[in-house]
């Protein structure tokens, strides 16, 4: 488990937001994170594959085992449309735009196909 779904498990999201200092100090993730040990699968067919294996064991000896045999948002588990609007707008806001800017942009993306595109009104 990375930090990653860490945070995820804790929080209930892991986009770049919760990636600051006060996250990576958050006593809920740490706590976690001293629980997980890993183990890298030899047998593991990554980089060709994104795989995913979690286990978990609680206190009382019961188990709970996933895997993921791709990375959800690649060729066999595309995003939603809603769901990469969500995503980009967490990268634009991250990378500095303001909430209009990014909306113009998706709203420019939308009909990119349909026009001959004019993208001076995102430089810079």
């Amino acid at each position: 488990m990375n930090l990653n779904e860490k945070i995820a498990v804790v929080t209930g999201s892991a986009g770049f937001d919760a990636f600051t200092a006060g996250t990576v100090r958050d006593p809920r993730i740490l706590a976690l994170a001293s629980k997980v040990r890993y183990v890298v699968d030899p047998k593991n067919p990554y980089p060709k594959a994104y795989t995913g294996h979690v286990k978990m064991t609680l206190k009382d000896g019961r188990t709970f085992e996933e895997r993921q045999p791709h990375i959800r948002g690649g060729v066999h588990e595309p995003l939603s449309g809603d769901e990469l609007e969500r995503k980009f707008r967490g990268n634009a806001r991250h990378g500095g735009w303001d909430e209009a800017r990014a909306e113009r942009f998706l709203l420019f993306a939308r009909r990119a196909f349909d026009i001959a595109p004019d993208l001076s009104a995102f430089r810079g």
